[in-house]
């Protein structure tokens, strides 16, 4: 057991005298030029940069070297120069040829700046922080992250495999990143974003904002103006914002609630959630649920292949979809519904309504105007409908009933169904009831001008209305209300 102990004591002693070799070698530089105009441009790698400001027209530098080896680090150069176009700082390593051992090297930037002067930094392998810059400036960053604060001025900030986090950037501020996560607050100006492979978060926009992503979710809050996202593979959610707001996004869910402008959004293979719409609502969904609630305006939805649920609408409504149910409450205009293979249930329309549907059922109860639907293979049920009535089926059975007015056209054709209409007493029409292989039969008193075992021609009431029934192979009812 005694030449293992030996060699783990062997093997330690190394380590740690390669972890003392590993920063043999240390320096700083200072020094301090004069800005007399132009930018103040910094080129750095392999270490962090801090950059701030201070009064006054002097550009601040300290430089910490650190290296391995003192023959590496001496090599290692921090050249600061001045002139008319402005202040340059940047680091000069020297060419290495590893041929084995340990090598490593980093040159830490901090730099102060006067508070008017434009920036240009860029940096490779470190950090960058910047505070205070109160003029346009442009941060360029890889393999790092960035934090950005307080801040006047247009604004541009670029990384690549690493975080970006933005706070109180009072001018328009653009934002670039490529594999890591971006956080946005307080942006006084118009904030755009592009990203991927990476979250994104913006809160207490006070302009515009555009974010373009991928791969990573989107998170938009208090927006003072309109917002546009375009985003996929991942969710996108949307609240507070002031003016309108433009959605698209691919395999992942959209989320908008108290947009104070219109909504249009765009999504496939995801859910679809709008909440709280100030104005007019478009949605184009593929195989997506769609959900609206509390739209104060119009609404035009359409999907496919996944269920659309629209309640306490404001506006015009117009829902299309395909292989999905169709839900529509509390629509205060007229409403359009187009689907197929789904069933469509309707409650209170405070206009007329019209479906167009296959293979599925209706349901409507209570409507303002008037009712046109058009199924097959599955029942149809009205009740309570102020205005005309026409039912188109096939296959199908039509059930009208809580007719409100004594005297509004009603036509009910199906086939291979019965048709059964229930009529208030005072109701006053004209009648013609046909079948084939099946009955008539009626509660309400008919002046019969016609009468045979499969037709019914005459009046109730003295007439009025039309009132038409046709079946084939089905029964046909008339009861009293």
């Amino acid at each position: 057991m005694f030449p293992i102990r030996r060699s783990i004591a062997v093997i330690a002693l190394v380590a740690a005298a390669a972890a003392a070799r590993a920063d043999e070698y240390h320096r700083v530089d200072t020094k301090v030029l004069s800005f007399r105009g132009g930018k103040v441009t910094i080129d750095n790698k392999f270490g962090d940069v801090t950059l701030g400001t201070q009064s006054g027209s002097n550009v601040n530098m300290k430089a910490t070297v650190r290296a391995s080896s003192r023959e590496l680090g001496e090599q290692i150069q921090i050249v600061a120069t001045e002139g008319t176009g402005g202040v340059t700082i940047r680091t000069d390593f020297p060419d290495i040829h590893i041929r084995g051992g340990n090598v490593s090297y980093s040159v830490d930037l901090e730099v102060l700046v006067p508070a008017s002067a434009p920036v240009a930094l860029r940096n490779r392998f470190g950090n960058v922080e910047a505070t205070g810059l109160r003029a346009a400036s442009e941060i360029v960053n890889a393999q790092g992250s960035v934090r950005f604060r307080d801040a006047k001025g247009a604004q541009r900030i670029e990384n690549a495999f690493g975080t970006i986090d933005v706070e109180d950037s009072d001018g328009d501020t653009v934002i670039r990143n490529a594999n890591g996560n971006v956080r946005a607050v307080q942006i006084g100006g118009n904030l755009d974003v592009a990203s991927r492979f990476g979250t994104v978060a913006v809160s207490d926009a006070k302009r515009n904002v555009i974010i373009r992503n991928g791969n990573g979710n989107v998170e938009l809050r208090n927006v003072a103006g309109g917002a546009k996202i375009d985003n996929s593979f991942a969710s996108v959610v949307a609240d507070q914002v002031k003016g309108d707001i433009e959605v698209t996004n691919q395999n992942g869910r959209i989320e908008t609630t108290n947009i104070a402008g219109r909504a249009a959004l765009k999504g496939a293979f995801g859910n679809i959630r709008a909440v709280e719409i100030g104005g007019e609502l478009t949605v184009v969904g593929q195989n997506a649920r769609v959900d609206a609630a509390a739209i104060h305006g119009a609404a035009t939805i359409s999907t496919s292949f996944g269920p659309i649920e629209a309640r306490n609408i404001s506006g015009a409504t117009k829902l299309s979809d395909a292989n999905g149910n169709v839900v529509a409450v509390d629509v205060r205009g007229d409403l359009s519904v187009d689907t197929r293979f789904g069933l469509v249930r309707a409650e209170r329309i405070r206009g007329s309504i019209d479906v167009d549907n296959q293979n599925g059922s209706v349901t409507v109860n209570d409507v303002d105007g008037n009712a046109t639907v058009t199924t097959s293979f599955s029942p149809v049920f009205l009740e309570k409908v102020d205005g005309t009535i026409d039912v188109r089926n096939q296959n199908g059975t039509i059930s009208v009933s809580g007719v409100r007015q004594p005297c509004r056209d009603i036509s009910l054709r199906t086939s291979f169904a019965p048709i059964k209409l229930a009529l208030p007493s005072s109701g006053r029409y004209n009648l013609s009831a046909r079948t084939s292989f099946g009955r008539i039969s009626t509660d309400l008193p008919v002046t019969t001008t016609s009468v045979s075992d499969e037709s019914l021609t005459g009046t109730i009431n003295g007439g009025g209305c039309r009132l038409e029934l046709v079946t084939a192979n089905g029964n046909v009812t008339i009861d009293k209300e």
